[in-house]
């Protein structure tokens, strides 16, 4: 398999390793966390236009349990058999540490452009359903 010897096949298999540790410990590694699914920064600056209240929470759980739930799970936990089926697997909404990784703008972003099994609601949803989405999602980690 290797045609090198000594250090160089020492170190090329420590980095293999260590790769592979990354990819083991940190699965948002090839996820669509924040650190697997880049937003571009001044699309994770947008500011959410739509207060974050019942009312918009309502809409948008309305629009999540039609369109969203069957992959990310009612509850947001992404544990859905076809959620996981997926590659990758539906993020998980509850893991509080993600969430507040990510900017209100940035959840906005992957709902309107969607990636790979995430399809794009751009066309699907106006701006103001996307938003109160987004303040819906959001209630996961912090309910009000």
């Amino acid at each position: 398999m290797f045609k090198e010897s000594g250090p160089k096949k020492l170190l090329t298999l420590i980095l293999i390793l260590f790769l592979a540790g990354i990819f083991a410990t940190d699965p948002m590694a090839l996820s669509h966390g924040p650190k697997g699914w880049k937003v571009p920064a001044k699309d994770g600056k947008v500011k959410n236009p739509i207060p974050d209240n019942p009312e918009s929470r309502k809409r948008g759980k309305k629009i999540y349990e039609d369109k969203c739930a069957s992959c990310h799970g009612s509850r947001g936990h992404g544990k859905t058999e076809m959620g996981k089926s997926l590659n990758p697997p539906a993020p998980d909404f509850t893991d509080r540490h993600m969430m507040e990784e990510m900017t209100d703008g940035e959840i906005f972003w992957k709902i309107t452009t969607g990636k790979g099994p995430m399809p794009s609601y751009k066309k699907e949803f106006t701006e103001k359903e996307r938003w109160d989405l987004v303040n819906y999602i959001k209630s996961f980690t912090n309910p009000k």
